[in-house]
C-alpha cells in the first residue's frame, strides 16, 4: 500500500509538470512572436542606386587594401545619398581578376543602410592590364546589415557592378569609380 501511494503522487506530479510545460510553451508562442522565432515585421521595397566618386587603394605584392570609397548619387530609398566603404583583396600575380570584400554604408541625413561584401570568388574586380593606367570592372552582391531612418532594420541582397579607373597597378592609387546597385530589401515599416 505504501509503495502504491508513493507511485501515484509521482505519476500525478509528472503529469502536472508536463501540463505546465505545455501551457508555458503555448502561452510563449502566442503571447510573444519574437520569443517564438517569428520573422520581424517589415515591408519589401525595390532598391536601386547609382553613385560616382573617388577610391583610395594601396596595392602591394600580395594584397590590395581599399582604404576608402566615397561617392555621391541617388538611391530609390533615400533620394540624394552618399556611399562610403573600405575593404581588402588578395592580389594575384597570375590573374587580372581578384576577389574582394569589405563593408560600407549608404547615407542621407538620418537615413542609413549598412552593408557588407563577403570576400569570395563571386565578388571580383578585374583589371584590363597588368601595368599603366587600368580600368577595373567589378561586380558582386552586397548584403544589407541594418540601418536607421528609412533604412531601419534593412535586410536583403543588392547586386552591384561598376568601374574603377586607376593610374597604375602598384603602390598608393587614387581613382574615380561609378557603381550601380539593385535588389529587394525588407525594412521595418
Amino acid at each position: 500500500m505504501l509503495s502504491f501511494m508513493v507511485k501515484k503522487p509521482l505519476i500525478a506530479n509528472k503529469f502536472r509538470a508536463a501540463t505546465v510545460l505545455v501551457a508555458i510553451a503555448a502561452v510563449g508562442s502566442f503571447a510573444s512572436p519574437v520569443l517564438a522565432g517569428a520573422a520581424p515585421s517589415g515591408k519589401s521595397v525595390s532598391f536601386s542606386a547609382q553613385f560616382s566618386g573617388k577610391a583610395s587603394l594601396l596595392i602591394e605584392n600580395s594584397s590590395v587594401k581599399i582604404s576608402s570609397v566615397n561617392g555621391t548619387g541617388k538611391s530609390s530609398l533615400f533620394g540624394t545619398s552618399k556611399v562610403s566603404g573600405s575593404g581588402s583583396a588578395p592580389k594575384s600575380s597570375s590573374s587580372e581578376c581578384d576577389p574582394f570584400g569589405g563593408k560600407g554604408a549608404i547615407t542621407a541625413g538620418a537615413n542609413k543602410l549598412s552593408f557588407k561584401v563577403t570576400q569570395s570568388s563571386s565578388q571580383k574586380g578585374c583589371a584590363n592590364g597588368y601595368s599603366g593606367p587600368v580600368t577595373v570592372t567589378f561586380h558582386g552582391v552586397a548584403v544589407a546589415t541594418g540601418g536607421s531612418g528609412k533604412g531601419n532594420g534593412a535586410a536583403g541582397s543588392l547586386k552591384f557592378s561598376g568601374t574603377l579607373h586607376l593610374g597604375g597597378t602598384s603602390g598608393s592609387q587614387n581613382g574615380s569609380f561609378t557603381v550601380n546597385l539593385s535588389g529587394k530589401l525588407t525594412v521595418k515599416s
